[in-house]
């Protein structure tokens, strides 16, 4: 037999059972030892980082032992029957064990409860994010959390009081503060959807605050490696092969610990949103907080869950419960009032389409009609949208109207298929620049994404022209609610989000351009074989100084842009949920463009030392260094959508 195959091997002279007596007296830095390593091993490090429980937590033979019974009621929760969990207040001999040890693996076991519950409850990937298999063990889910509230308050007054003289007065400051943290950390989860209702992070800033003390307390403890058996497997699973113990480090476990408490903090911000744009619309890039993402309306959901390091698994699962809970978003709007919200801010202002006084015409109460209510998945009914905009003109009775910018015949409005087309470009742009974010396009790739990202936001801002010439139209024609002052905010508050949508994609069209113009004639391959894409891209016509020349005015343009949008205030920029990481975006991607600008100014020096006269198509000798931007992209780079490659100047 192989031990490292079969579970259920022992050695000669092993027992099967641990040796180890849990009911042992333990001193102060023992059990100081075991709550730090308790602390690596539960759900903010080793088990929330995708490890079963069997090498995790219930490794621990205090754990086993307080679980094996499946206590239903909290004094059959105890190391051993003949102590009495009651915590005796006049017996000033009361084992540390039991009082406050015993004390803190409830308050840790009862934690994993809340976060195993709401993780349950959503959508996680298994053996990937999240381990979610019990072994047919309880973690206390009887039990409520003001018992253990209750416990944890009787401790803390029994070492103040009772083990002032016993217990020297810094390991007595570690216990309590190891006891404080569990119960500002218990009442972090078990709040859940409450925060709905009270959107205080007073829990997470305690849990916070109390880390730095057990930080430099950590020094006291002393590990009892003993009271952690990897035996356990054989009574909760035959896993062949055996599996190991994890644990990591106790300074990579705070590391960890302080990013769940800063996530679960921010995430309370998501609550305060005040439209469908700062919520959902927006582009957002992959570097979190504090760094930040891509420019524009920053969408605090892309902005969030793109953090590097991703968020815990327990603070997504959370969001994912209060994004959408009870058909209810965040607790405030029905996902129906959301859609209609988006409708209104892009498209359909002050529209009689989405008055509200109409539903109740279009929806009535005949069950034949209520069957409308359902209405199926967005992406299933965008294909449908310019149909439903025809069925809905005779209703409206829109007029066709004549714009020789877009077409020399009548056109409609056609406000659905406008709205779905439009996301859908957006959709397909953070797409192109997540590529470049995940370096999944090759050097000689760079070229043809930068120009095909160029074309999808040339077409974004001509379609955000047609948009604005009919709202701008419905602000301009006379009607009895031309002078109503909601109707006026809301074509006011569509035609901001437009021209902010056009400066925005102004500034990524030149971004992208100037991105691809410097270096078409430093001899990157041929891109793709058909000659009407490389026409484009490769632009054979142009002379490399033209060529620069129009990189040098897109840059200029760049930097009017971004000095535009870097003095409009949150609303306007619809970032008012992440003000801060998109300040902070801004000026990264500033910093690229800068960095373009000194390469392109590179190259055209190097340009005009070889002459006019003398170039006749020849390549300027200079240095191209690209693996250094592409290793320090979301590293350090200037921004993760745009590689700027470092050019030297080597002409003698």
């Amino acid at each position: 037999m192989d031990p490292k195959m079969d579970n259920g091997y022992l050695a000669p002279g092993e027992s099967l059972e641990n040796e180890y007596d849990v009911t042992k007296a333990l001193l102060p830095p023992e059990i100081i030892g075991i709550m730090d390593q308790l602390l690596c091993r539960e759900q903010k490090m080793a088990w929330h980082q995708g490890n079963p429980l069997s090498q995790t937590l219930f490794s621990s033979l205090y754990i086993d032992k307080l679980l094996s019974t499946s206590p239903k009621v909290l004094k059959d929760a105890c190391f051993a029957p003949q102590f009495n969990p009651a915590i005796p207040k006049e017996n000033a001999s009361a084992s540390l064990l039991h009082v406050v040890l015993r004390t803190y693996c409830l308050a840790l076991v009862k934690c994993c409860d809340f976060v195993h519950r709401r993780i349950e409850a959503e959508h996680c990937y298994e053996e990937e994010d999240f381990v979610t298999h019990l072994y047919n063990r309880s973690l206390l889910t009887e039990i409520t959390d003001t018992e253990v509230f209750s416990l944890l308050d009787e401790a803390l007054w029994w070492l103040e009081k009772k083990q002032a003289r016993t217990i020297s007065e810094h390991l007595r400051d570690a216990l309590k503060t190891r006891l404080q943290f569990r119960k500002a950390f218990l009442g972090a989860v078990s709040k859940d959807l409450g925060i709905i209702k009270d959107p205080s992070t007073i829990e997470w800033e305690t849990c916070a605050k109390q880390l730095q003390a057990v930080e430099d307390s950590h020094h006291l403890g002393k590990p009892v490696e003993q009271s952690f058996s990897v035996k356990i497997q054989r009574k909760l699973a035959s896993t062949v092969p055996p599996r190991p113990m994890v644990n990591i480090s106790f300074e990579n476990a705070i590391l960890h610990l302080r990013k769940l408490c800063q996530d679960g903090t921010d995430l309370a911000a998501v609550l305060d949103f005040r439209g469908s744009n700062d919520l959902l619309v927006g582009r957002g890039s992959l570097n979190m907080m504090p760094h930040m993402p891509n420019l524009v309306k920053q969408t605090f959901l892309w902005t969030f869950q793109s953090r590097k390091p991703q968020p815990s698994v327990y603070i997504r699962a959370l969001l994912q419960t209060l994004l959408y809970s009870q058909d209810v978003v965040l607790g405030k709007i029905s996902v129906k009032q959301l859609l209609f919200n988006d409708l209104s801010e892009i498209v359909l202002p002050a529209d009689i389409l989405l008055d509200s006084q109409n539903w109740g015409v279009e929806h009535p109460r005949d069950r034949r009609f209520q069957i409308r209510k359902r209405m199926d998945e967005f992406a299933a009914r965008a294909g449908h949208a310019e149909e439903l905009d025809n069925e809905l003109r005779p209703f409206t009775g829109e007029e066709p109207v004549i714009d020789l910018s877009i077409a020399p015949e009548p056109i409609f409005a056609f406000p659905l298929s406008s709205w779905a087309y439009y996301h859908k470009l957006k959709q397909m742009e953070w797409i192109i620049q997540l590529g470049f974010e995940l370096q999944i396009y090759q050097p000689d790739e760079f070229l043809g994404m930068y120009w095909y990202l160029q074309h999808i936001v040339q077409t974004r801002i001509r379609h955000l022209e047609r948009i604005r010439g009919f709202v701008t139209r419905k602000l301009n024609e006379p009607s009895p609610l031309a002078e109503d002052p909601k109707v006026q905010k809301e074509i006011t508050r569509s035609l901001s989000f437009l021209n902010f949508s056009m400066l925005e994609a102004s500034a990524t069209q030149t971004f992208s351009g100037a991105m691809f113009y410097p270096f078409l004639h430093i001899g990157l391959p041929e891109l793709v074989p058909f000659e009407d894409f490389r026409a484009f891209v490769v632009q054979p016509q142009d002379d490399a100084s033209r060529l620069l020349d129009a990189a040098a005015s897109a840059i200029a343009r760049l930097r009017k842009d971004y000095e535009i949008m870097g003095k409009m205030d949150p609303v306007t920029t619809h970032s008012t949920l992440c003000q801060e990481w998109w300040t902070k975006n801004l000026k990264d991607s500033l910093r690229a463009g800068i960095a373009t600008g000194i390469a392109v100014a590179t190259l055209i020096k190097a340009v005009k030392a070889m002459g006019q006269s003398t170039y006749q198509g020849r390549l300027p000798t200079v240095n191209v260094d690209l693996a250094q931007e592409l290793s320090a992209a979301g590293q350090g780079g200037y921004h993760p959508f745009w590689i700027v490659p470092k050019i030297t100047d080597s002409v003698k």
